[in-house]
């Protein structure tokens, strides 16, 4: 407890509150520290005794009976301006509160609260060798600073994580909550002392300037970002949500640093410009390694170095940013532009990460040095997971894919070369089915052979090319615009017959073009290895 000093005996303290019980608690309190303690439960009452000899604290009530509170701070705002009045509330909105800070109330506490609390905020305005608050914000920011560091100023507000603020038509901010200090590094007063323009970013203050105007106008809910210096000269983006108060010509607004979401929108566009422009790389050098077949062919094994060299090359970094990708789509929270952007580059990621491991297999499958590696597994386990991954990118262009119903098929393949064959050929219906087309997959057993289907509503393979797609560099007719880079289906048919099996293309009275896989069940004598095959060369590009 505080010993009373020789000063505090002559010191007089009146207290306003219709609440007795408050009253006397805080009177006794006032009087073991020696001051001369009134009462008063009335606003007329207050105001005669006030009139008659100022005290050195008034501790008033917030909520007088008929709105007597405001109309005490008003009278006393011109008869006794350097009173020193501390408000008290067992409950308060922060409207309230702005309004009888406005009028010249010092400091706002939230009830119980004792003599002491309130003897330290009227010795730190006695002792002080000038205002509580600076000359230019008790000028213009007086319900500020004070409001701000009040505990029960909607408690809500003061002990909030988000930056909460208040801000006057003038341009100043009027109240702002503590964690603007954190967010920032400045202190609140620093804050409120000068106009908050100047702490925007200079590319962003006209535009602060043009959403302020619109607030004022009366924008009820307003929504904008821009960027705010910090104390260290960094800056920070801010997200706002605020809503004008005419009448108070106040702005009520919260504010979220976005500052993380915003510097990753823009890494993830950064990445997707680097990655689409390593996918043309390496698909101009696919498509120049194309061109040259006739003298990689003739080079051979220059051939398969340069090959070797490609996929390596590509292959290692392109797998670490699709993995990325991977990781940042399992919780990303951003733009909805910069999400299907995401997207779209990891799709692209993925179909030129296929057409590398096409590249190095088959070479090995014309060498007969890539191993088939059997196991027992279903048709549906290999074909459903790619349906699925696809159902996103088809639903985007109205494409209904169906899977049709089926008996379980269990076969003995290698899992991989399959997967890979069936995801060629339906990314190649993907691209070739019009937008509101289908795609249907359908899975056969015969007994000996087991097959896979898939056919689509796209243009038809003409009838003299249905060969020659699967052949090395080969292409359908440019008409019907069926290219890819002439690796992806020759590499199916490799794969396939390696294990014994074969790829074709044909049509039904549904479904233009039908590309169907046939896989022989393996016996003992099946061949666990490709058979040498001779290369074919066509000169065409």
């Amino acid at each position: 407890m505080t010993e009373p000093s020789a000063s505090a005996e002559k010191r007089r303290v009146l207290i306003i509150d219709g609440d007795a019980s408050f009253s006397r608690f805080l009177e006794e309190d006032f009087k073991t520290r020696g001051f001369i303690v009134e009462t008063a439960s009335t606003a007329d009452k207050a105001a005669t005794l006030v009139a008659a000899s100022p005290p050195d604290l008034v501790v008033l009530d917030l909520y007088l009976s008929d709105g007597a509170t405001l109309k005490l701070l008003r009278l006393w705002k011109t008869q006794a301006p350097t009173l020193v009045v501390i408000l008290v509330s067992g409950n308060a909105s922060l409207p309230i509160v702005v309004d009888a800070l406005n009028e010249g109330a010092r400091r706002f506490f939230t009830k119980p609260v004792g003599a002491q609390a309130l003897l330290d905020e009227l010795e730190n305005r006695q002792s002080a060798q000038q205002p509580y608050l600076s000359p230019l914000l008790v000028a213009n920011h007086q319900l500020g600073s004070g409001a701000l560091k009040a505990e029960g100023v909607d408690r809500f507000f003061a002990i909030s994580p988000g930056l909460l603020s208040v801000s006057g038509f003038d341009g100043y901010f009027k109240m702002l909550n503590p964690a603007w200090e954190k967010a920032l590094g400045y202190s609140v007063d620093e804050l409120c002392s000068k106009p908050h323009i100047e702490l925007v970013h200079p590319d962003d203050r006209q535009k602060a300037t043009d959403e302020a105007l619109e607030i004022r106008g009366g924008q009820t809910v307003f929504r904008f970002k821009n960027r705010y210096r910090c104390k260290d000269g960094s800056y920070r983006w801010l997200s706002w949500i605020a809503t004008p108060s005419p009448e108070h010509r106040l702005i009520y607004a919260s504010a979220r640093d976005v500052t993380n979401i915003v510097r990753m929108e823009q890494g993830l566009r950064d990445s997707n410009e680097r990655l689409k422009k390593l996918v043309r790389s390496g698909e101009a050098l696919l498509q120049e390694s194309t061109v040259k077949n006739d003298s990689l062919v003739e080079l051979g094994r220059t051939k398969d170095d340069v090959a070797a060299m490609i996929v390596h090359d590509l292959k290692n970094p392109l797998s670490v940013i699709l993995a990325n990708y991977d990781f940042v789509l399992e919780g990303f929270e951003g733009a909805s532009d910069c999400l299907e952007a995401l997207r779209d580059s990891q799709s692209a990621g993925q179909r030129m990460l296929r057409l590398l491991a096409n590249l190095a297999d088959v070479a090995r499958l014309e060498g007969g040095t890539l191993e088939v590696r059997r196991s027992q597994t279903t048709l549906s386990q290999l074909v459903q997971p790619i349906v699925e991954q696809r159902r996103v990118l088809a639903r985007a262009r109205d494409i209904q894919i169906a899977l049709l119903p089926s008996p379980e098929i269990t076969v003995s393949v290698d899992a991989e070369l399959v997967t890979r064959t069936v995801e060629n050929i339906f990314d190649n219906a993907l691209r070739h089915t019009p937008d509101g087309g289908s795609i249907e997959i359908e899975l056969r057993d015969s007994g000996a052979d087991v097959a896979i289907r898939i056919g689509n509503t796209g243009p038809a393979v003409p009838a003299g090319a249905r060969d020659g797609i699967f052949g090395k560099y080969e292409q359908a007719s440019p008409a019907v615009g069926r290219m890819n880079l002439g690796l992806g289906l020759y590499f199916c048919r490799l794969a396939i017959e390696a294990q014994g099996g074969k790829v074709w293309v044909e049509e039904t009275e549904r479904l233009p073009a039908v590309f169907a896989i046939q896989l022989p069940r393996p016996t003992a004598s099946t061949p666990r290895t490709a058979p040498a095959l001779v290369m074919e060369v066509d000169r065409r590009s």
